[in-house]
């Protein structure tokens, strides 16, 4: 009896099953080292933000800081007893990322004299 050559319906469709499983395996490691990526530049992006926030609060304690393209800086300010005759002002400004890849953070800035 003559053998055939070729693969079986049952083996195409198990190493079909394996690809899947396989590309299924790479997309997931890409998109987390992708989203990794991106948090890390974000995070690069904000270490670089925050001297110069503060050197604007600083500067120009009146005007709200300027924030670039995909950041939001909500400014609040709150009167602080240090003392029993010692109150200053406490400048928060909450800083966040626009795509939410990084939680928000705070730069408090006491008093507004330069």
């Amino acid at each position: 009896m003559p053998r055939r050559t070729g693969f079986t319906l049952i083996e195409v469709l198990a190493s079909l099953g394996l690809c899947a499983l396989l590309a299924t395996a790479v997309a997931a490691a890409v998109s987390f080292s992708a989203r990794a990526e991106r948090s890390a530049a974000r995070a690069g992006e904000a270490s670089l933000l925050l001297p110069s926030l503060y050197v604007a609060q600083r500067l120009r304690p009146a005007e709200l800081p300027v924030a670039p393209p995909g950041w939001r800086v909500v400014h609040s300010t709150e009167i602080v007893q240090l003392a029993d005759d010692l109150r200053q002002e406490w400048h928060r400004l909450d800083v966040a990322d626009a795509d939410h890849e990084i939680p928000a953070f705070p730069l408090l800035v006491l008093d507004d004299a330069p």
